[in-house]
């Protein structure tokens, strides 16, 4: 049986600034250093179903979506919106290709492929306040499980 240590080392947590979102375009991943927030999410659908008899309503795992959705300080448009509006305007919705990756202070790295990624829902394309940093949302749909290149494992807890 190995050691349970259930004690958190701080010096294995990982903050924001540890991580970095990369699009590719034309074969090659690109770092997108503008990008102050991003997020994937997966959502799991469900059914629900009463049996006769039965008070409780149950709920039944029927599929799942992904999701990316980020904030960027808007200084360019090359990578992502011009080729976006361009398509668009050609009668093509494009499909992207996104990597995200964390690195913990030991050295690891926690690499994710977010593969076919389709523009989804509300997608910004000039906000403007006073005063403020120019930015704008962007959400795109995974039409793939994300997969990890590479995962990362705790040096100080310890697996059953």
């Amino acid at each position: 049986m190995a050691k349970q240590n259930n004690t958190l080392n701080t010096t294995e947590l990982m903050t924001g600034k540890d991580g970095k979102l990369f699009v590719e375009f034309s074969g090659q991943n690109y770092f997108l250093a503008e990008i102050n927030t991003y997020s994937v999410n997966m959502n799991v659908n469900t059914a629900e179903k009463q049996p006769v008899g039965s008070i409780l309503v149950h709920r039944i795992p029927t599929g799942v979506t992904f999701d990316l959705s980020y904030t960027e300080m808007v200084i360019r448009d090359d990578l992502i919106m011009e080729p976006l509006l361009a398509a668009i305007q050609a009668g093509n919705i494009p499909v992207y290709n996104f990597q995200g990756v964390a690195y913990k202070p030991d050295g690891q790295e926690q690499r994710l492929a977010f593969n076919n990624a389709v523009p989804n829902g509300t997608f910004g394309l000039q906000t403007l306040t006073p005063g403020e940093v120019i930015e704008r949302e962007q959400s795109f749909a995974l039409n793939q499980i994300p997969q990890f290149i590479t995962s990362i494992a705790s040096q100080y807890l310890y697996s059953a």
